[in-house]
């Protein structure tokens, strides 16, 4: 997917994408020395909005899942 830079605090972020939107549980994991996994529970639902609220939701949980995961 790409790469990404931890700050000082060794945190660090980077955008995910999925290509498509899939129900059920979807595995991410991440190498920076130690390997990092989490999971992304995707929803499909009916909408007439935008999909930015939805990919904002997502990456607030892979990201949640990852510290998680880091710090324990």
């Amino acid at each position: 997917m790409g790469g990404t830079v931890a700050d000082a605090d060794g945190n660090f972020s980077a955008p995910v994408e999925f290509t498509r939107i899939r129900a059920g549980r979807h595995e991410v994991t991440t190498e920076c020395g130690v390997k990092l996994a989490g999971a992304v529970d995707q929803i499909v639902t009916s909408s007439t909005g935008g999909h930015s609220s939805t990919m904002i939701v997502l990456v607030f949980f892979i990201l949640a899942g990852v510290a998680v995961i880091r710090f324990n």
